[in-house]
């Protein structure tokens, strides 16, 4: 490998380890090749991320990320610059499908106008785009290659559920940016007031709602996690860590009634230490 890219690589490790995020515990179970690799593509979609989260006029949001799209057509051209080496290495190396990451871009875009889902079918698109399409982008560095449909269809599932668990977690967060991302139609069908969410009103009638979106979110996360059998012995600890984290945490909001407006549910280091431990060795 040579000095830039080599260079290149680091940078993202770096970049993805100050993010804090759950998946650099998981990370840290593949083997060097592939782990830096899954760090070009989370660098990637952090910026994509960033960008649309970042302070500023929306036409600077939209122009910032469309020439970040213009740097991965160059980057998976074979053609990139000195910032896309990484990636540009990641899509060859692996056979990534641009696509996917292209993507990732669109669901930012979504939210840089739109912060209402009037059906569970619109919002999946959007839970598709921010998270199936990272996990897509991703799968074939964990199988050293491309995955056929059928293991697709599972990281898509798997996304998405991870995707709606975030959702559950975050009402009163994504309340304070003036976002629901719970759809209109299950706001309606329990009897919740768009005002009720955004005031962040524990009823029982927001119970019922939260409960039934934690359900539907497991679901989700069971169907996709069966794609572990599907993987290389040495890549399999990684969406089982992630799956479990995200169980963990509904399970913590269940436990507390549901309450997500005065506490943000997480779990501690320890925790993650732990269910990535026994992920890697396969237990329960």
């Amino acid at each position: 490998m040579d000095r830039k890219l080599a260079a290149a690589y680091r940078k993202v490790a770096r970049r993805t380890r100050a993010a804090g995020s759950n998946f650099y515990y998981a990370f840290l179970t593949l083997p060097v090749r592939k782990r830096r690799s899954i760090y070009a593509i989370y660098a990637f979609c952090r910026e994509a991320d960033d960008i649309a989260d970042s302070p500023g006029p929306l036409s600077k949001k939209k122009e910032d990320l469309s020439e970040l799209r213009g740097r991965l057509e160059r980057a998976a051209s074979g053609s990139p610059e000195d910032g896309e080496l990484a990636i540009a290495d990641t899509i060859s190396r692996f056979s990534v499908n641009p696509a996917d990451l292209s993507a990732v871009i669109d669901g930012v875009e979504m939210d840089l106008e739109k912060t209402r889902y009037s059906t569970f079918e619109e919002l999946s698109e959007y839970c598709y785009r921010v998270a199936s399409a990272v996990g897509l982008a991703v799968l074939p560095v964990l199988n050293g290659g491309p995955v056929d449909r059928q293991v697709r269809r599972k990281g898509i599932d798997l996304g998405i559920g991870l995707q709606l668990a975030n959702i559950v977690r975050d009402v009163a967060e994504d309340g304070g940016r003036g976002r629901i991302y719970l759809p209109q139609e299950d706001l309606s069908r329990f009897g919740v007031t768009e005002e009720e969410v955004l005031a962040g009103k524990v009823s029982d009638r927001m119970r019922d709602l939260l409960a039934f979106e934690a359900k539907r979110a497991r679901e989700w996360i069971g169907r996709g996690t069966t794609l572990v059998s599907d993987l290389p012995r040495h890549a399999r600890p990684l969406p089982l860590f992630l799956g479990r984290v995200y169980m963990r945490i509904l399970a913590r909001i269940e436990a507390s009634g549901y309450d997500v407006f005065s506490i943000r549910h997480s779990l501690s280091s320890g925790e993650k230490v732990y269910l990535l431990v026994s992920s890697y060795l396969g237990r329960s």
